[in-house]
Order: structure tokens, then sequence, then C-alpha cells
């Protein structure tokens, strides 16, 4: 799967094709330009601008492509992407560089807004995007990797917000790493309220509102949709725990008839046993407020900051 995410800023084409063509952020084999040499295109850029007279207005249309970490993919095929991408953009010339520096793998794709043939401007209209985002995912099946069939709902990174999460000065990339801890280690929705809780964050996820809202220790409240990822949407979310809860559920009746087995064939079956297991999963998720009757247990998770909207999956 790979998500395409626009950077709007007014960030100068020069600074831009520095920042992406950084040594220590990519190998120089995963740098590459069309129509262009890739060490020469900011000169080359200028020159197409300065031959058709348009030197004002939007200098670069700037994107990230980036790949889920889930799927089997080299640097040298996210590249090979990414150049399939630039194809796309006839008549313009085009950057394309393959980050390295971090777990997901991600191309950055410049693109010079004069087209070198005819001196007209790229017109980026919601059409066109769409038709970017389109292009990646069929290329994604053609390299055997998941895409994302709707389209998407997160917002689109601002540039400015991406270089702090690559530099780890944003609280935002703490928010994701302690929202992706507490859904490793969380068989449910109320134990992942719990231990989010615990690190000092607050979630309010109920019914009534589309998305889920994060207040970080310092009191910055985030929506999912500002997390750039389609993983930390209400719906996924919910979907990520009811699928986890029923397969944790299957593994502890797994265990029981196991166990209750072994008890039966050693002639020993004792129903205390059983009983003492068979609470043993549904105890587990409710450790702080299993003794509670429902109305306690909705004023303990209002009293705790967390989200009340159900006490049961």
């Amino acid at each position: 799967m790979a998500i395409i995410k626009f950077i709007n800023n007014n960030v100068s084409l020069k600074k831009t094709l520095d920042y992406i063509m950084q040594k220590e952020k990519t190998n120089n084999k995963l740098i590459s330009g069309k129509d262009c040499i890739a060490e020469n295109s900011y000169d080359e850029m200028m020159a197409v601008k300065m031959q058709y007279n348009k030197l004002k207005g939007r200098d670069k249309i700037h994107f990230i492509q980036s790949f889920s970490p889930d799927d089997e993919l080299t640097y040298e095929m996210a590249h090979e992407i990414g150049m399939k991408m630039a194809e796309h953009f006839k008549g313009f010339q085009v950057v394309v560089a393959t980050h390295q520096d971090r777990k997901h793998i991600h191309n950055h794709i410049v693109i010079n807004t004069v087209n070198f043939e005819n001196g007209i401007k790229f017109h980026q209209s919601k059409q066109e995007l769409q038709q970017i985002k389109e292009l990646s995912n069929k290329l994604c099946l053609e390299y055997g990797l998941t895409i994302t069939d709707e389209k998407s709902k997160v917002d689109d990174i601002k540039i400015n917000e991406y270089q702090a999460m690559l530099k780890n000065e944003s609280w935002k990339i703490d928010l994701i790493k302690a929202i992706d801890k507490c859904m490793e280690n969380s068989n449910s929705k109320i134990e992942f309220f719990n231990k989010m809780s615990k690190l000092g964050y607050k979630v309010t996820w109920t019914k009534e509102r589309q998305n889920i809202t994060f207040t970080t220790p310092d009191g910055k409240k985030c929506r999912d949709r500002k997390l750039h990822s389609e993983k930390y949407m209400k719906d996924n979310m919910e979907k990520y725990f009811r699928t986890k809860y029923i397969l944790n559920k299957a593994k502890v009746n797994t265990k029981i008839k196991s166990k209750t087995y072994k008890l039966k064939s050693s002639m020993s079956f004792n129903f205390a046993q059983l009983i003492k297991a068979n609470k043993s999963y549904h105890q587990e998720s409710y450790k702080t407020y299993s003794d509670f009757g429902t109305n306690a247990q909705k004023e303990y998770l209002r009293k705790q900051h967390y989200s009340s909207e159900e006490i049961e999956m």
C-alpha cells in the first residue's frame, strides 16, 4: 500500500530539492531525474522557467509516496515505482528521491511547474490529484503490493510538520508512538484507554463523533485524521480491536477445551478449575473495574478521562 501526501508550502524549489537529496536520507543511487539530471535539476528547471518567462507563482509540485512497512518492498523497487510515477508528467522535469532513513520507505517526487515542451504551467486540479493517487494504486497492484480502495480520509502533511517529525521533534510523533505501543499491548478498547491514560493521554472516542480525538499530557489536541495514516481512523481502530478480541477469545476457548480434555482424560475433571479458566480471559481486560456494575463502570471511565462509548465489545 502507498499513500500519497501532497506538500503545500512556500518553501522554494531550491530548498526543496536540497532537502530531498540529502545524502544522510538516501543513497545517491536512489536519486533520479526524468528529463533532467538530478544533480543539476535546479539549474535545468530554472532554465525552462526563464525560457518561457514563467518565474512567478508556484515553482514546484511536491508530494510524498509512502509505502506500508507491511509490504515486502526493497528501496530499489520503491524507487522504480517512483520513476514510473514520474512518467505520468509528460513534458515536465521530475526528480525522484527514495528516502531510507525511516522504517517506512517513501519517495519524494518534485515536479517543475513549467512544461519544457510548451511553457504551460502545471494545473493541480482535484481531478489531477485523484489521478495521481489512482496511478499509485495501479503501480502497487502491478508490484504485488496492497492498495487503498477508498479515498484517503487523512489530511495531507505539511512540510514543516514532516521535517519536524523526521527530526523527532514533533509532539505528534510521540503521540503516534504511544498509540502504537498501547494498541499492540491491548486486547480491547477499554485496555487501550487505560494504557493511554497511564501515559498521560486522554482519548475521546464516542458513537456520536465521527473522529477520535487524542489529548496530549500538555493539553494539545489531535484528531485521528491528522495522524496521516488510515490506520488511526476510527473505523479502522474499531475493526482492529474487534478482530483482536475475537482472535484472543478463540485462543482462550481453545486453551479451555484443551485443558478440559486433559482433565477428563486424567479422570480428575474438576469443575472449579474449568470455571476459573473460563473466567480468566474475561477478567483480564477489566482488572481495574471488573467488580463494578455497568453504570459504575461508565462513571469510573469518565472520571479517568476515558471514552465510555462501550463497556463491552
